[in-house]
């Protein structure tokens, strides 16, 4: 397409931008709307194209750009993530060692540190969030493999379970045959003939 060709909107597209626009009290034309929309779809599709940058901790993954606090004795402490590093007072710290700086050894970081993901607007625990991801983890359905090996394990256990009831019947019916032959009945339960 060259600069000379031009896209228009749809008519009824243009309307409801223009309906949206006046009723919102923006200053845009649709036009500029448009444009600014585009832009903004561009931008977010190369940055969904960009590899994920962030810090792993265990399996709680925190995204560049990411706050992390700290209150201790009534003031708090900051780090953010940049590029792979917690950068806290200018050095890369694993959040234990963020944790042990702010108020020496024996702190627990899971439960001490409090997150602010990149475009939310509250702070999360820590610990919270990886019990979130485990909470997930544990409810993803299973791969194909994973539930075979599940399958034929049950299978495997119903069968050593049938297996163990046969060989429990066959012992109950022969104890039961057993004690009905005359030399395990006492003598006085044998009936004479002449009764």
């Amino acid at each position: 397409m060259n600069a000379a060709q031009t896209c228009e909107l749809p008519p009824a597209a243009y309307s409801e931008l223009a309906d949206f626009l006046r009723k919102s009290g923006s200053t845009l034309s649709p036009v500029e709307a448009t444009i600014i929309a585009i832009r903004e779809w561009m931008e977010k599709s190369r940055a969904a194209a960009a590899p994920l940058r962030g810090y792993q901790w265990k399996l709680l993954f925190i995204p560049e750009k990411s706050r992390l606090r700290m209150n201790y004795e009534g003031e708090s402490y900051y780090a953010e993530v940049v590029g792979e590093e917690i950068i806290f007072r200018g050095d890369a710290v694993s959040p234990r060692q963020m944790a042990v700086q702010i108020a020496g050894d024996g702190r627990n970081a899971w439960r001490d540190l409090w997150i602010l993901l990149p475009g939310e607007r509250t702070w999360a625990n820590a610990a919270r969030l990886r019990d979130r991801l485990q909470q997930r983890a544990a409810k993803q359905p299973l791969s194909a493999a994973d539930a075979m090996t599940v399958a034929a394990k049950s299978m495997s256990d119903a069968l050593t379970t049938a297996l163990a009831l046969v060989e429990h019947a066959n012992h109950q019916s022969q104890n039961t045959l057993e004690r009905r032959l005359p030399r395990y009945r006492r003598e006085y339960d044998q009936l004479t003939d002449d009764h």
